[in-house]
């Protein structure tokens, strides 16, 4: 069996079958040359790195989703979406929520993360400047 095989079955099982899998692994590993086995622990290391990485995008677009749902609830995303997106609020959504668009699933990028923040700063500062307003 190709061990890359195995590598990604391994990634994509449940934790009781990447017991067998793992057994399967060190078998085939104890099969190889010793010039293979560098190449398969690296690849098999770069496959790992990978499934970090993703967790750690899936924890940050929770951690975005579950900040901005928050702040919908009292700021207007459709608002927001228009003046400083020019874009209309499912494009918000779709973001917010990580939605598939033509198939992929659509996330801000950095700009627009930034260009966000700033909008929530500017719209913050007028609420408080309108609040000091108010109350003299």
């Amino acid at each position: 069996m190709d061990i890359k095989k195995i590598i990604s079955d391994y990634h994509g099982s449940s934790d009781s079958k990447k017991v067998e899998i793992r057994e399967k692994l060190k078998n085939e590993f104890s099969l190889l040359p010793e010039n293979e086995k560098e190449d398969v622990q690296r690849i098999f290391l770069e496959s790992q790195n990978a499934v970090i990485e993703e967790g750690k995008d899936a924890l940050r677009e929770l951690k975005l989703k579950t900040e901005l749902e928050r702040v919908s609830e009292y700021v207007s995303m459709s608002y927001i979406a228009k003046k400083y997106f020019g874009k209309s609020r499912q494009w918000m959504n779709n973001r917010i929520k990580g939605n598939l668009v033509n198939g992929k699933p659509v996330t801000f990028t950095t700009a627009e993360l930034n260009q966000f923040s700033s909008a929530l700063n500017q719209l913050s500062g007028e609420i408080k400047n309108t609040a000091l307003r108010i109350s003299h």
